[in-house]
């Protein structure tokens, strides 16, 4: 009776499963990267009270799987919140102010989000912590391809004041 109540619901969860915690078979069944094509990177860093820089993965932050978070930085500084269907009203009103989606800088809201994802790891913190950020900085890299060198060069940074 034991095996069968364990064994059971066992099954059936092989038999039903799409993804298999912690990798979506979407993540384990793709193919190596194209070398020839280039590739595009962001890395997130925080500066602390005490002027240390230390690196901040958004999956830490956020608790979200990786594909998840960093396909966030990539829609924020290329404007897509704005290019959707039904923006935020906040998005909207941002529209209107710039006079349309094409006169809005560059990476509008990318301040946003480094001041979000600042006071989640700040939230984490005691408020006298010395570990506590002043400010975070998103960094975009960008590998050239063609061979696995020259893969750090960085093309531009945003810096958020928290």
């Amino acid at each position: 009776m034991l095996t069968i109540a364990l064994g059971v619901p066992l099954l059936l969860s092989f038999a039903f499963a799409r993804n298999l915690y912690p990798f979506a078979a979407s993540t384990m069944m793709r193919t190596g990267g194209d070398l020839q094509v280039g590739w595009t990177y962001y890395i997130v860093r925080g500066e602390t009270l005490t002027g240390e820089i230390i690196d901040l993965p958004p999956v830490d932050l956020t608790n979200a799987l990786s594909n998840v978070a960093w396909a966030l930085v990539p829609a924020v500084v290329e404007n897509k919140s704005f290019t959707i269907a039904r923006p935020h009203p906040a998005n909207t009103a941002l529209i209107a102010e710039a006079g349309g989606t094409e006169k809005l800088p560059e990476a509008r809201r990318v301040d946003d989000l480094l001041k979000a994802w600042g006071a989640v790891y700040n939230s984490r913190l005691p408020g006298d912590s010395p570990r506590r950020l002043r400010a975070v900085r998103l960094d975009q890299y960008h590998w050239a391809g063609g061979n696995y060198s020259n893969y750090d060069k960085l093309m531009r940074s945003w810096r958020a004041e928290l």
